[in-house]
């Protein structure tokens, strides 16, 4: 029965599986990459994988983790991934760049980005001027994190090469690096940042988690993680994009209504650093970040292309660069009549 129910499942794969309602997908195995799929910041991308979402409409879906969204982002441009779950910022970077991407889900309302200064140094702190000459632990160079300590020194006038940018991933290695003294600084998400910050190893003196401290930082709360992909890939894979869409979809609303404690069941154990109180308060503080309903808001996009101008040269120096060239709402739409 197992070998028929085997064979029947293969046909399916080489005809083109079919989603939840009806549509025949053209890669039903499709590649995630992502920059650290513990932190919460990615956290409506486990929902989807653990709760089956994925697995309803039909998909096949392989997460391959990274140490930041940097590295994710480049396994996709060399082939070795479909779509990205990462940050929105990436996307109008690479378009500067003249790399048609585009988001097609919006996971992440506000960029969820907190600095972390060593304890020691924090009561010396007064504003991001007193980053100068600092070390500082971002996911990967490249990545958002590393994108909002470029905003905060040029907010007040400083390089990048001011600091010292160290790439330490978002989970255990971030929170060692930090504890062991190697870092003056960490600029990362959750549960990593809440981790360092009870343990005394911190003091948090930026937060982009909430609206009020996105908008204190931007002036505007930011569109950050989604699912991105090339414009090819959604020419060419229409119903393979709906599919991850609506599951995406699906997870956001799950979010929407779930209690801390639902959320502590649904993700892997391991997710919860061994201190499940301690990964509940993370969420409860991260829960403000997260999209309701999977849609770019375009005043927020516009927001967004200000901010990269300040302080990203490809994006400042491109001519006819569009933010709302670099999202679609279509497939978040068609899913939200479903869901």
């Amino acid at each position: 029965m197992n070998r028929l129910i085997g064979s029947i499942f293969a046909l399916g794969a080489l005809l083109g599986v079919a989603t939840s309602h009806g549509a025949p997908l053209e890669k039903p195995k499709t590649t995630i990459a992502v920059g650290g799929k513990a932190a919460l910041y990615y956290l409506p991308l486990t929902i989807a994988e653990q709760l089956g979402y994925f697995r309803d409409e039909g998909l096949q879906v392989e997460i391959v983790d990274f140490a930041g969204g940097a590295k994710a982002l480049q396994a996709m441009m060399g082939g070795g991934a479909d779509v990205v779950s990462g940050g929105f910022d990436h996307v109008m970077v690479m378009r500067a760049r003249g790399q048609n991407l585009r988001g097609f889900v919006l996971q992440g309302a506000t960029p969820a980005i907190s600095l972390g200064v060593a304890k020691e140094r924090a009561t010396r702190y007064r504003s991001p001027k007193d980053l100068k000459g600092m070390k500082i632990g971002v996911s990967a160079p490249g990545s958002s994190t590393h994108a909002f300590i470029n905003h905060l020194l040029a907010s007040v006038g400083l390089a990048p090469d001011d600091v010292s940018i160290i790439g330490v991933g978002t989970g255990p290695g971030a929170v060692a690096a930090m504890q062991a003294g190697h870092l003056d600084a960490i600029a990362n998400v959750e549960p990593a940042i809440t981790l360092l910050e009870k343990t005394g190893t911190i003091k948090v003196v930026v937060e982009t988690v909430s609206v009020k401290g996105a908008t204190v930082v931007f002036g505007s709360p930011l569109p950050s993680g989604s699912l991105y992909t090339r414009d090819e890939f959604i020419k060419n894979n229409p119903n393979t994009v709906q599919a991850l869409a609506n599951a995406m979809v699906r997870a956001l609303k799950w979010l929407k209504a779930a209690t801390p404690d639902d959320v502590a069941k649904a993700v892997p154990a391991e997710y919860l650093i061994g201190d499940r109180a301690l990964y509940l308060e993370a969420y409860r503080k991260n829960s403000e970040s997260y999209s309701r309903d999977g849609l770019f808001p375009p005043a927020g996009a516009d927001a967004l292309l200000k901010v990269l101008t300040g302080f990203e040269p490809a994006v400042r120096d491109a001519s006819g660069l569009k933010a709302a060239d670099a999202y679609t709402n279509e497939f978040v739409k068609a899913a939200l009549t479903k869901y």
